[in-house]
């Protein structure tokens, strides 16, 4: 493992805190579904681990006052959306998970080392993660591997969460239905891409992790197929699922910077109510 960052210590949420490459989107704090009470102080750094030959980076956070005091924490892994890792959306979660007693780490699918928003570069990286979903469920492994690792601050043994939004939501999916992480209990998606890769089967290695699926009823890139399938999927490889539907929520609805016009044509908007409800039952 390469460190990247020395620890920081965090006090509130802190936009880009975590490195200079970090995209801000201009998130209304307010609208944050962890909201942004708290001021107790959690610790943050950045580092880097692999899959296979490819360098991704790390962003964790944890508190140490309580790692002090009772010991490592579980862990939770946080899966980004289409765009990357490096942004504040995704660095606040974790540090909303820190404050809740949780070590939480941002895991990273790209490898680029910053968000990408060219689409011909993001499509380049993607195509071999969508045309090989098991190479997907080991990107998101090795990023467990590199959770668990963190002895010091993660207690594997006490379990492990992963939740993901957008593409991590399909992400952590696909690490449940692979069955490899073996103290991980249970993955939650936030308008995840459901469907259900037809390469994985029922695993011989115990009850796969159980999932929570937080859906937004007009989500235009899942379809009422599509869900069904992702559903029976999940099924066929023994697993237990929940499903929360938000009736009227589009795509993204846990974003507070969707809200324009743009956005709405493309299918995104932030809804304020499946944001919150979503949060509160992933806690």
């Amino acid at each position: 493992r390469v460190c990247c960052r020395p620890v920081r210590t965090v006090r509130g949420f802190k936009r880009a805190e975590a490195s200079s490459m970090h995209f801000d989107a201009g998130i209304p704090l307010e609208g944050l579904p962890w909201g942004v009470e708290g001021s107790r102080e959690v610790e943050s750094r950045t580092f880097s681990y692999r899959d296979g030959d490819i360098t991704l980076e790390a962003y964790m956070a944890w508190d140490a006052e309580k790692v002090a005091a009772e010991g490592p924490r579980p862990g939770v892994l946080v899966a980004h959306t289409a765009i990357g890792m490096q942004e504040y959306f995704i660095t606040s979660c974790c540090q909303s998970l820190a404050r809740l007693g949780y070590t939480a780490m941002a895991l990273d699918l790209f490898g680029a080392g910053q968000c990408v928003f060219d689409k011909e570069v993001r499509n380049g990286i993607l195509q071999p993660l969508r045309d090989d979903r098991r190479r997907l469920a080991k990107r998101v492994q090795a990023a467990y591997d590199a959770l668990v690792n963190e002895s010091s601050v993660v207690k594997e043994t006490s379990g492990v969460a992963a939740v993901g939004f957008c593409l991590g939501g399909q992400a952590v999916l696909d690490l449940a239905r692979a069955n490899t992480a073996k103290e991980l209990r249970g993955v939650v998606s936030f308008h995840g891409v459901l469907d259900h890769p037809s390469i994985f089967t029922k695993s011989s290695e115990g009850k796969p992790p159980n999932a929570l699926i937080l859906h937004g009823e007009s989500d235009p890139f899942t379809d009422e197929d599509k869900l069904r399938e992702c559903l029976d999927g999940l099924t066929s490889l023994g697993m237990t699922w929940d499903l929360h539907v938000y009736s009227g929520a589009k795509h993204a609805f846990t974003r507070p910077e969707k809200t324009t016009d743009e956005d709405f044509d493309s299918g995104f908007q932030y809804d304020a109510r499946a944001a919150s409800q979503s949060w509160s039952s992933c806690k």
